[in-house]
């Protein structure tokens, strides 16, 4: 008798800003490792070409394009929003095409680091006012800002890059609909560098934008980038089995 085997589960991957999907993969190496049992990785390219980021050089000198998720401010986060869910979705048309099979219902949630972070977080937000607006039956007056994501349990988001602009968009999005900010509802692990340049923002980001039950932070020692010591990482890796529903070890 041949024995069915129960497809992985999957996470998408957003890097940093002067990174790129290959470059990531590197990068996360530990984690994918250290999960590899559970979780299949699925690493998308932002949508724009950058220069390098912290940390990208001089070990990955020589591998540009760098690419970044967001404009600068002559372009509206809306626009960025846009370019996102192209890259998002030529993410997932290449998985689709090199996994025969590759079924999107197994994708059960997402990392995003630093830019990417900000990223991930905005298209959780939009995710949430589309399930919102399909459970009110609600009409819209204007053209809805979708979110390419596939519909995501959970999340994981280290060292996030969160600026003033971010927030602002949020809460008028949220205030346009009756409430008074926005509260993001996906159980979410925050990975906080103690050293890290971004840490403070990266806070803000947690106490104004996420419900206080769903999100978890986890503080390592480490600057601006994945953790690296090994007791930061397994209780990394515990946060995520538990989001994912998956029993400890």
């Amino acid at each position: 008798m041949t024995v069915k085997k129960t497809p992985k589960k999957a996470l998408l991957c957003f890097h940093g800003t002067g990174s790129r999907r290959s470059i990531f993969n590197v990068q996360m190496a530990r984690i994918c490792y250290q999960l590899r049992d559970v979780f299949e990785f699925i690493f998308l390219d932002g949508p724009l070409e950058c220069g390098p980021g912290p940390g990208v050089l001089p070990m990955f000198s020589g591998q540009e394009p760098y690419r970044g998720w967001f404009h600068g401010h002559e372009v509206s986060i809306d626009e960025s929003i846009r370019e996102i869910n192209g890259a998002v979705q030529t993410g997932l048309d290449d998985w689709r095409s090199s996994n025969a099979d590759a079924d999107v219902e197994n994708i059960v949630g997402a990392v995003g680091f630093s830019e990417g972070g900000l990223a991930l977080t905005l298209m959780l937000w939009l995710q949430q006012e589309q399930r919102q607006q399909q459970e009110q039956q609600q009409e819209q007056e204007q053209q809805v800002l979708l979110s390419a994501l596939p519909t995501l349990q959970f999340a994981a988001i280290s060292c996030c890059f969160f600026p003033r602009e971010a927030s602002l968009w949020m809460n008028a999005r949220a205030q346009a609909r009756g409430k008074k900010t926005a509260l993001i509802d996906v159980p979410t692990l925050h990975i906080h560098g103690n050293r890290d340049f971004y840490l403070g923002r990266a806070r803000q980001l947690v106490r104004n934008h996420y419900q206080p039950q769903c999100a978890t932070i986890v503080q390592v020692d480490t600057s601006h980038h994945l953790p690296t010591q090994k007791d930061d990482g397994a209780e990394v890796f515990k946060h995520i089995r538990r989001l994912a529903g998956v029993k400890a070890e």
